[in-house]
């Protein structure tokens, strides 16, 4: 494969890669769309409610949790 065709290669995948994000985006965009929609209401959607109800206390991230220890 020469220079050129490396770099043509290397273009479409980062056009790509562009365009999934731009998706990404809009996605989150329709998310938080609908969260602002029913910030002051009790919505039915599962991911809204885990929204409204934020993290809970007992949820730790199993990257820095050890045997109930925090890594340091």
């Amino acid at each position: 494969m020469n220079q050129e065709q490396l770099m043509k290669q290397k273009i479409k995948y980062l056009e790509d890669r562009i365009e999934v994000m731009a998706k990404s985006i809009g996605s989150i965009n329709k998310i938080l769309g609908r969260f602002q929609m029913t910030e002051d209401k009790q919505s039915n959607d599962p991911f809204i409610r885990v929204m409204e109800q934020g993290e809970s206390d007992t949820f730790r991230d199993a990257d820095t949790m050890e045997s109930d220890h925090e890594l340091i």
